[in-house]
């Protein structure tokens, strides 16, 4: 588990950069009392601060869609997972139960607005690329429709798709048994370098608290 696992490509120097941490010693469980009571008061208030302005006028909106505009991307087509979140609260719907890592990393991601992946690193075949999609890349399968990546940011390994600032792969998602995870920050190249560090630590910290998680190599690429 070493940061120089993970590579972002040239090509993205001036359009995207990323925050990786890993995390060891995961004690993962079931969906944590406290920690959706955490997101439910969350939820609340982001309903009473941003009241009846249009989403595209939040400023944490804004910056996510950034990074979607500066590859060609229409965001509103192919939403950042973050702003799918938000959307989900706004619209008074409940956010999705998975386990206690994938939920502390969704109040991560919603509290910022930054799109944040989790990965099993026990299912990822490093070396790991931070790429532009190519025409063969697609998400999907098992009955649900494919969704081309070509043109979009993608993160691959020697097996092929791991996520995507908008979607996961199945391959590598955090299961009950997961014990070493890799997460990742998605942020346009314009951003602060210092936002994505605030993610990450918020992460690990929630992690740390509700998964009694360890922390490994962390950085920022691009």
């Amino acid at each position: 588990m070493e940061l120089r696992q993970i590579q972002i490509s040239d090509s993205l120097e001036d359009i995207a950069r990323i925050g990786a941490v890993f995390l060891k010693q995961v004690s993962n469980g079931a969906v944590s009392t406290a920690l959706r009571k955490r997101l439910e008061t969350l939820a609340a208030e982001l309903r009473q601060a941003v009241g009846d302005r249009p989403v595209s006028e939040l400023e944490g909106v804004r910056r996510t869609r950034r990074l979607y505009h500066l590859l060609g991307i229409d965001p509103t087509k192919d939403r950042p997972s973050s702003e799918k979140l938000l959307r989900r609260v706004l619209a008074n719907q409940p956010l999705p139960k998975i386990n206690k890592l994938v939920d502390a990393v969704n109040l991560a991601s919603l509290s910022l607005q930054c799109p944040v992946g989790v990965y099993d690193w026990d299912k990822v075949a490093p070396p790991v690329l931070v790429r532009i999609g190519r025409p063969e890349d697609s998400s999907g399968g098992h009955g649900k429709q494919r969704i081309a990546l070509e043109g979009k940011l993608v993160l691959v390994d020697g097996e092929g798709l791991i996520g995507t600032p908008s979607h996961d792969s199945q391959r590598a998602r955090i299961s009950l048994g997961t014990v070493r995870a890799l997460v990742v920050a998605w942020a346009s190249a314009e951003c602060p370098r210092s936002y994505l560090e605030g993610v990450i630590q918020e992460t690990i910290a929630l992690a740390k608290e509700f998964c009694e998680a360890r922390v490994g190599e962390s950085g920022i690429l691009g």
